[in-house]
């Protein structure tokens, strides 16, 4: 048993980029990478090809209203869910997300994403609850997850950008419907998940 928790062995000099190649770009993109890199008993691992899915980091904004005791979420189509072949609806009910604009700050990105997806602008401080790799074993992703309060008495029910082809449904779903939920294994993804999680432990913070 390890009494704390362990410095990783390996850092980023531990390894060597041979050669890239895009194999396909258009939403996203796909490359494939050639590398070696040191392996945990002294042996050199590779060379080895592997495909990367290629993305700029992003945000996620958890919204709370702690005055209406609600969470605000956007209902959104997600190909990903279409593909599964689980026969799961595609929809997904989602705190607020999006890709970082070159330049943009993650911070800049959850205000500006906060108003296109629900029309509301925070009314108290960004919390940086984490950052993570949701998929580091394909994908180069980064998401930066936030949480802030809103007046969820502003917003519309229905947002989006046309030009992005957005199609959202807001929602405001009292508190302990969305803990309740979270126990019955409703949420399906990570970051509400995670969101969701972080908000029950430090629920008292924002008197819910």
């Amino acid at each position: 048993m390890t009494a704390q928790w362990p410095d990783v062995q390996f850092g980023p000099a531990d390894w060597t980029l041979d050669s890239t190649e895009t194999l396909a770009e258009g939403f996203f993109r796909l490359d494939r990478w050639r590398l070696s890199h040191a392996g945990h008993q002294g042996q050199l691992i590779g060379p080895l090809s592997r495909e990367l899915f290629i993305r700029e980091p992003a945000v996620v904004v958890a919204l709370v209203d702690p005055a209406a005791r609600v969470c605000v979420f956007v209902e959104q189509f997600r190909i990903g869910v279409a593909a599964s072949g689980t026969g799961e609806s595609p929809w997904l009910m989602e705190w607020v997300a999006g890709i970082c604009d070159t330049g943009e700050l993650p911070e800049q990105t959850a205000v500006r994403e906060v108003f296109e997806e629900t029309g509301l602008l925070p009314n108290g401080p960004l919390r940086h609850l984490t950052t993570y790799y949701p998929s580091p074993g394909g994908s180069n992703e980064l998401i930066h997850l936030y949480l802030t309060t809103v007046d969820s008495r502003q917003s519309p029910r229905f947002r989006g950008q046309a030009d992005e082809h957005e199609d959202l449904k807001v929602h405001c779903v009292d508190v302990d419907a969305c803990f309740d939920a979270l126990d019955r294994g409703r949420i399906n993804n990570a970051a509400t998940l995670i969101g969701l999680q972080w908000l029950r432990i430090h629920r008292h913070d924002y008197a819910l």
